[in-house]
C-alpha cells in the first residue's frame, strides 16, 4: 500500500466539495492545501483517496498510532474524509513520508483497511436510502465527504 499526496490539480478542479479537509464553504483555505498524505483504495469500481490525519476523534478510521489525549483516538486513515478520485492526475507521484511506526502499521493491512472502508461506505449508502437520521447524524457520518458522491454511489 503506497502513501502518496493529492496533486494541486485536485484542489483546482474540486472546489465544490463539502466537508473536505481544508475546504470551507467551497473555497480551499489558502496555505492549507499542503498535500495530504493519502492511501488509494478501489471499491465497487470507484477509486478513493483516504487521508492521513493526526487527531481523529471517531471510529470511522484505521488508527495507526493511538493517542493518550482525552477525546482523541489517534493518528491514522480517516474514512470520513475520503475523496473520490476521478482522474489519475489527482494522485501525485510524490511519496508522503510518515514516522516508521505508523508506516509499519499500514503495510500489509491493505485487505483489512479496504474491507473496513467498504463497510463504512455500505453503511452510509444504506442509511441514506433508508433516511436513517440516527446513523447519518452520528459522529462517523455527520461530516462525511461521501455526501459529495451520491450519484457515483447510486443513492
Amino acid at each position: 500500500m503506497k502513501l502518496r499526496k493529492l496533486d494541486q490539480t485536485f484542489y483546482d478542479e474540486n472546489t465544490h466539495l463539502i466537508q473536505a479537509l481544508d475546504n470551507e464553504n467551497g473555497k480551499w483555505i489558502p496555505g492549507k492545501t499542503r498535500g495530504h498524505g493519502i492511501v488509494v483504495i478501489s471499491i465497487n469500481k470507484l477509486t478513493f483517496a483516504i487521508p492521513l490525519r493526526t487527531s481523529i476523534k471517531h471510529n470511522a478510521a484505521y488508527i495507526t498510532q493511538k493517542s493518550t489525549e482525552k477525546g482523541i483516538k489517534g493518528k491514522g486513515l480517516d474514512y470520513s474524509k475520503a475523496l473520490l478520485i476521478t482522474h489519475s492526475k489527482y494522485i501525485s507521484d510524490e511519496i508522503f513520508l510518515i514516522p516508521p511506526e505508523q508506516h509499519k502499521n499500514i503495510q500489509g493491512k491493505e485487505f483489512f483497511i479496504t474491507r473496513k472502508f467498504e463497510k463504512y461506505v455500505e453503511k452510509y449508502i444504506k442509511a441514506v436510502k433508508n433516511k436513517d437520521k440516527h446513523i447519518l447524524n452520528n459522529m462517523e457520518y455527520r461530516f462525511t465527504t461521501l455526501q459529495n458522491y451520491h450519484h457515483q454511489l447510486g443513492v
